[in-house]
């Protein structure tokens, strides 16, 4: 047997016992636990009903939520080798708030912060590999505050009441090494709100956004 056939042996061996190791180390068991961080984009797709309340300018009126990014953490637990229950939890995004349609020519006229903690039943495909797909599903509370009004409604107040709907994930973990992972996800969060200004009639704002989220985790 040749030298360079020897050496191409012993290196794709290497290779083997190297990828073997990473994913022996990385493995998901029932009862590990699953921790990420990375940075989210949420990206809504607004939809409003007409805003009432603004004489003239409610026909064809609506309000809209400019997309927000931030740091955002999972923390997830193996319920056996392939079913897992994971949180997500942020810190505060914070949207402007746009009118659009008939009123678009009063631009940003507000803005607020949300928290939008999420619980999910996830699946993961291939939890012994080093690379592992998975989806999941579940419930999100989306909690508003700080919400200002600011240039043509400044004088104005504006409500949001905090959101409760479905939630849909699907994602995928690829193995670094020394027991950590690189992640990237993608979301689609059922939220509604229900918005009113200067304290009448209520207006339902459907945001509904995709939230797209990349990062690192480990498994202890």
């Amino acid at each position: 047997m040749s030298v360079k056939r020897n050496k191409t042996m012993i290196t794709a061996a290497c290779l083997a016992a190297t990828l073997t190791a990473s994913t022996t180390a990385l493995a998901l068991d029932q009862g590990d636990w699953i921790g990420r961080i990375g940075i989210s984009h949420i990206s809504p797709g607004d939809k409003s009903d007409e805003v009432p309340g603004l004489g003239p300018l409610t026909p064809g009126s609506g309000v809209e939520a400019d997309s927000a990014t931030g740091l955002s953490f999972n923390i997830g637990y193996m319920l056996t080798d392939n079913l897992a229950i994971d949180v997500l939890a942020s810190l505060p995004f914070k949207h402007d708030i746009k009118a659009t349609g008939s009123i678009a020519g009063l631009g940003t006229i507000g803005e607020t912060k949300q928290l939008p903690p999420t619980i999910s039943l996830q699946y993961h495909f291939s939890p012994k590999a080093s690379v592992r797909p998975y989806i999941g599903a579940g419930l999100n509370y989306t909690i508003f505050f700080d919400t200002d009004t600011k240039g043509a409604l400044a004088a104005s107040s504006l409500d949001l009441d905090n959101s409760f709907g479905l939630a849909a994930q699907a994602g995928v973990d690829v193995d670094l090494n020394n027991g950590w992972f690189v992640y990237g996800d993608v979301r689609y969060i059922d939220i509604n709100t229900d918005a009113s200004l200067d304290g009448g009639q209520d207006f339902e704002v459907e945001i509904d956004p995709w939230v797209f989220a990349v990062g690192v985790g480990t498994t202890f």
